[in-house]
């Protein structure tokens, strides 16, 4: 039995990924967050993935690239959960995750020490451009708060107009929590919104047009050109 028990425990052992020294295996929630993230994903059976491992992820000045931030190594056989919810489909694949755990930049496939620095350098700045305009963000938000929160006349359009911006934003909780905020303008006052149904941008008059069809039960085509939705707008005006 103690036999059969060590050939079990040889042949996962050889059935794991190569895992560069000084990589985490660590899966948990927290090792994906409080810092920009490196993930990679690999497999046993991958030969480019022992490739990388052993070269690229090897080399000096890729090692120190990649100290400051936290670098996960995920076998995807052992992790298939993880390979689903990150749409995983190839190895040896990298994704560059934020500090909260917003995917930003990925690459599959081979690469070779200075494309593969190219790649990360430039992913870890559009990680850290991102950090910055989520916290930007939150401080338009905190200011949404506190004119949802006032009474003079007017708070409430300078709100919605704070927060359109945001409904566009790239952190899926940003666009949740300026959705929110919207919804709860329309709530008090949906004339508030209708401005944002001419938004320059599409991504807002989307969302404005859906929170006031679930409040006025009107439909303002956000697709239309800009002298439809006037007349849209005016004709819910009208109806005010």
């Amino acid at each position: 039995m103690k036999w059969i028990c060590a050939m079990l425990l040889a042949v996962c052992a050889i059935a794991r990924a190569d895992i560069p020294e000084g990589w985490s295996t660590d899966v948990s929630a927290s090792a994906f967050k409080g810092k920009p993230g490196l993930l990679f994903f690999t497999a046993s059976w991958c030969g480019p993935c022992k490739m990388m491992a052993r070269t690229t992820l090897t080399d000096a000045k890729v090692k120190q690239a990649i100290a400051p931030i936290n670098h996960v190594a995920i076998d995807i056989d052992q992790h298939p959960e993880l390979a689903a919810t990150y749409n995983v489909e190839a190895v040896p694949t990298f994704i560059i995750l934020t500090s909260d755990g917003v995917e930003v930049e990925r690459t599959t496939g081979y690469e070779p020490a200075a494309d593969f620095m190219a790649w990360l350098n430039g992913s870890v700045a559009e990680a850290q451009k991102i950090a910055e305009q989520r916290d930007a963000a939150k401080v338009v938000l905190k200011a949404a708060d506190d004119l949802l929160a006032a009474t003079g006349s007017g708070s409430l359009s300078e709100a919605a107009g704070k927060l359109y911006p945001l409904c566009d934003f790239r952190d899926a909780s940003i666009v949740k929590a300026a959705e929110d905020r919207l919804r709860a303008i329309a709530e008090r006052e949906p004339a508030a919104l209708l401005d944002g149904l001419n938004d320059a941008e599409l991504a807002t008059r989307i969302r404005v047009a859906n929170v006031l069809e679930g409040k006025l039960g009107v439909e303002v085509d956000p697709w239309s050109d800009e002298g439809t939705r006037e007349k849209e707008i005016e004709g819910i005006r009208e109806r005010k």
